[in-house]
């Protein structure tokens, strides 16, 4: 139950407006989990209301310094999920249908945020190894998948969480040619995206092996008329400057454990 003084704000989708109360008692715990996709920083689950299937996502409470920065100076993650999902809907681009945003407040400052959006039923690339798929079907996802985020960056919108995690996939039967949509999309940048700068950005973050990142990074260079050149040097400062960044942090863990015995 929540503490005496906490007040919550509610926005909820005029498509859902009709189960207002129900969402309302996401923050006191009373619905009922069917699924947990996460409980690490935060919390996402699966849960039923009605006869609807939703993603309860539960950010962590932020520490004092950030509890004031959402209260006064800057919008939640939540409502920052919410209102992107919507933007990138607008352009076209799939996601989990926003639902609505509860931000709770303590003592006069933020304190929790939930983000509930429509429940979508697809695998993430995140997974792809456990479905058995052809190698000609790989090449075709691949092929696809450049297109998708092509797509993306000539829309202007760079998602700044773009690892195989928040990226799910299908294969449209029409078409047959494989379609993606995006979640975990609080963290996104809209309009001014640099060619080279920001677009490597998404391409590393994939976190795929140097040659197969190479070869996706010329391709989409080549479809965009972009420098090649100056695309991988880009993508692999970025890999390098991540694995000195790792290295480093290896170190320190090790001099600081080193120095406690």
């Amino acid at each position: 139950m929540p503490d005496k003084g906490e007040r919550m704000k509610t926005h909820i989708h005029k498509k859902y407006e009709s189960l207002t109360i129900e969402i309302k008692k996401i923050p006191d715990g009373n619905f009922r989990p069917i699924r947990t996709f996460c409980n690490k920083r935060n919390t996402v689950e699966l849960t039923t209301i009605g006869e609807n299937n939703f993603v309860v996502k539960k950010y962590k409470v932020p520490n004092i310094f950030n509890r004031i920065i959402y209260t006064f100076f800057r919008r939640s993650k939540a409502r920052r999920a919410y209102e992107n999902a919507q933007r990138i809907i607008r352009h076209g681009i799939s996601t989990p249908f926003p639902v609505a945003y509860i931000e709770t407040k303590r003592g006069g400052l933020f304190h929790t945020g939930y983000f509930i959006s429509e429940y979508m039923e697809h695998p993430t690339l995140e997974n792809i190894k456990e479905n058995i798929i052809e190698p000609k079907e790989i090449e075709l996802l691949k092929e696809d998948f450049i297109n998708f985020t092509i797509t993306l960056h000539e829309k202007n919108i760079l998602p700044l969480d773009y690892n195989p995690r928040n990226i799910f996939y299908y294969k449209d039967t029409e078409s047959g040619h494989y379609k993606f949509a995006l979640t975990d999309i609080n963290r996104a940048k809209f309009g001014n995206i640099s060619k080279y700068k920001d677009t490597m950005r998404s391409f590393e973050q994939l976190g795929i092996p140097a040659n197969y990142l190479c070869n996706a990074v010329t391709e989409y260079a080549t479809r965009r008329n972009l420098d090649i050149e100056a695309s991988l040097f880009f993508i692999l400062y970025y890999r390098i400057k991540k694995r000195v960044k790792k290295m480093t942090r290896k170190k320190l863990k090790h001099f600081i454990k080193r120095d406690k015995k």
